[in-house]
């Protein structure tokens, strides 16, 4: 090829790469002018009243991810561009206007093709925009991935075949052979062969002989080059004698599937969860495993702690940094004995871990108002090119982020965290923790959970999301409750999946015998079943101490499997005995003053002495009063209970953090029984108590309980009143 033609191709390639760009900016544009008229906090809105100080704090941090969103349409245009500049040759031989648009035209298409194949595996990317949603309906309905792959394939087939049939015939072209040229006589050399004294004849000139052209001939010397080369290496490697094995690190790793009910398993779970119970062969399972409060970040805190809540300071999501209390966790432990520690999420808007967790790397996404204004900012086209490795790596707040519907692939992202796991592991000792949150809003299950419990019947609205309503009396008619447990099926049974993708990687890469893993959920979730006026109302967890959302999940695989030790174990074991056990099972030391205790004697098939559950509830949208008329009004149910640091974290008020202690109820569970104060409008407490309230244990544990109480905040300010309710 001459060099005018290879530059004639860099030329032509470099027209289709800047105009596939331009229509990526242009895709860009679009979307953001779509953003700009839906009203997103923080660009360029005026806003006012408790969100002002949220669009401030926002403000000066979008310009930077803004950019990068731009690069990414920039790059995935180009890309698409080149792509269908090949394509566009079928038809357009040449270039010109004519080809330019027959190129736009071949990159529309496989952008479109691309939104197909996505639109089937994660349809919140696209349920928003009201012009696609009967297209998008029955995809979710009759639509399968092979579909769009395969129309795709076909399309690309069909271009390439052509365009391949049009190079073979030009080739054919080249090869024909020319008519035969009469030789002249000019090129005839006169020679004698009679002597020098005999008159010339004239011969013709023989050409030399051509050498073989490398790929024509000599084939034989190249396969016998090769295969002698061959014999030599695997000579070598026969005689090299394989490298010891090295010596495995330890390896610990704590999975947190957010808000799983253990009744999701056996066979009351409806096949949700088919790689926990696979687990479950490995492991043994406490039944009856309780959490001190049903709220992701006071559990994690009392978890990593191993301390009731009113110890650790965070009693609620979004507490203030000034109000958590400094104390050692197992996680901190962990790192002092020289152990890597890591852990990752994909949602941190109310459960962000900071230093004082211990771990010394965080995988999360960023903290604080950006990430509640990420979820407004909704360039799909990042679902779209974006959802792979390149893409996590430079925006990872919008890839590797639960909070936004559609653009995050969970089981992509499942996919990345699992290697980073095995990676990790190899480096040295490691402690690695993961919150799973697919259970949590936007609740949005990909494919092929979407169809697994909700019915078909069903707006599909209520099909692809969470949608919060107020839980209140007379609420029924908003949704019932099969499909609201329906829907959580479904993303239980995707947060399952992502669970097996990280244990098949554990047993793929040969360290989940070896490892110790605890497999727990941090609350249950509550869906009314004992109020049938609030039949499909928003579910709840926190709001109520219960069995639906205090039990948990807790399951141990200690190094080898569970070998001799129990299947199941019913004694009562809480969510702040799992670091006591952790440490023990690694032989380091022990947390100072915790309240939990190492399961250890239980797991080997011992006894231990009983030890009750303090538990108290959270802060949730449910005022308290839905539940218990009478109770203490409780704290507003709005932003205003908020406020906002200078660095952008959204933390709540002092106001509002003394109105949600005094709204707590506060409880004591023993396995047999619950004592419940519950805190009244007229300043009194009423103490409740369900199970079995009679008898010496009963009152034990009633008397544990004012112990407890007497160390919390405020108590001293109550008066209980014994109350009793059978």
């Amino acid at each position: 090829m001459s060099v005018r033609s290879v530059a004639s191709l860099l030329r032509a390639g470099s027209v289709r790469l800047a105009l596939g760009a331009l229509l990526g900016l242009m895709l860009f544009a679009a979307e953001t002018a779509w953003l700009l008229k839906a009203g997103v906090v923080g660009v360029d809105i005026p806003l006012d009243g408790p969100y002002a100080a949220l669009a401030a704090a926002v403000r000066p941090l979008l310009p930077g991810v803004v950019l990068r969103v731009a690069t990414v349409y920039l790059v995935a245009g180009g890309l698409l561009g080149l792509a269908s500049a090949v394509l566009a040759r079928v038809w357009t031989g040449r270039g010109g206007w004519v080809a330019l648009g027959v190129t736009a035209l071949h990159w529309v298409a496989l952008l479109l093709f691309w939104a197909w194949d996505r639109a089937l595996e994660r349809p919140a990317l696209f349920d928003d925009l009201p012009a696609v949603r009967p297209v998008l309906a029955w995809l979710v309905d009759h639509g399968e991935p092979w579909q769009a792959r395969l129309a795709v394939g076909t399309w690309v087939a069909v271009h390439l075949a052509v365009l391949g049939a049009r190079g073979v015939l030009a080739l054919r072209r080249r090869a024909m052979p020319e008519a035969p040229v009469p030789t002249p006589a000019s090129t005839l050399t006169p020679v004698s062969v009679l002597g020098p004294e005999a008159a010339p004849v004239a011969l013709p000139t023989v050409a030399p002989v051509p050498a073989p052209r490398p790929g024509r001939g000599g084939g034989f010397g190249r396969w016998a080059v090769g295969g002698g080369l061959t014999l030599v290496l695997v000579g070598a490697g026969l005689v090299v004698r394989p490298q010891a094995k090295a010596e495995r690190k330890p390896l610990v790793v704590v999975i947190g599937i957010d808000a799983f009910r253990p009744d999701r398993l056996g066979r009351s779970g409806r096949g949700v969860a088919p790689h926990v119970e696979r687990f479950l062969e490995d492991a043994t399972l406490f039944t009856r495993a309780y959490t001190p409060v049903a709220q992701t970040e006071p559990a994690w805190r009392s978890l990593l702690t191993a301390r009731w809540p009113y110890r650790t300071g965070v009693r609620y999501p979004l507490t203030s940094d000034a109000r958590l209390v400094l104390a050692p966790t197992f996680a901190e432990r962990f790192s002092e004995a020289g152990w890597r520690t890591v852990f990752a999420t994909d949602c941190s808007r109310f459960h962000f871990e900071g230093p004082a967790s211990g771990f010394t790397r965080r995988w999360q996404p960023p903290r604080g108002a950006l990430n509640f204004a990420l979820e407004k900012l909704r360039y799909r086209a990042l679902g779209l090119f974006a959802d792979n490795a390149v893409g996590a790596a430079w925006v990872p707040e919008f890839i590797d982020n639960r909070a936004l519907a559609g653009i995050h692939d969970p089981m992509g992202y499942a996919r990345r965290l699992s290697r980073g796991l095995v990676a990790e592991a190899e480096a040295g000792p490691l402690l690695f923790a993961f919150h799973a949150t697919a259970a949590h809003f936007p609740g949005d299950p990909v494919y092929p959970f979407y169809r697994r419990y909700v019915p078909p019947t069903e707006p599909l609205e209520r099909r692809l999301r969470m949608h919060f309503a107020p839980v209140t009396p007379g609420a029924k008619g908003a949704w019932t409750r099969e499909g609201s447990e329906g829907l959580y099926d479904e993303l239980l049974a995707q947060a399952d999946a992502q669970v097996g993708t990280v244990l098949d990687a554990l047993r793929h890469s040969g360290r989940y015998d070896d490892a110790t893993i605890v497999l727990l959920s941090d609350h249950g979730e509550s869906f009314h079943a004992d109020r049938p006026d609030l039949a499909g109302a928003t579910p709840a967890h926190g709001a109520r101490l219960s069995d639906e959302e205090n039990r948990i999940l807790l399951a141990v695989k200690p190094p080898g499997g569970r070998g001799l030790g129990p299947a199941e174990v019913d004694a009562l074991a809480r969510l702040v005995d799992v670091g006591p056990t952790l440490l023990e099972l690694s032989g380091l030391p022990a947390l100072p003053e915790a309240d939990g205790l190492s399961l250890t004697p239980l797991l080997r098939g011992e006894a231990r002495p009983l030890a009750p559950l303090y538990a108290e509830t959270g802060y949730t949208h449910v005022s308290p009063e839905v539940f218990d008329p009478g109770h203490w009004p409780g704290s507003p149910r709005t932003f205003d209970a908020y406020r906002l640091r200078p660095d952008g974290v959204v933390e709540m008020s002092d106001a509002a953090d003394a109105a949600v202690l005094r709204e707590k109820d506060e409880g004591a569970f023993d396995g047999q029984r619950w004592w419940v104060d519950r805190p009244q409008a007229d300043g009194s407490v009423r103490r409740t108590c369900s199970g079995e309230c009679e008898g010496p244990d009963a009152e034990a544990l009633a008397a544990w309980l004012d112990a407890v109480r007497e160390r919390t905040d405020g108590a001293a300010s109550r008066r209980v009143a014994g109350h009793v309710d059978d």
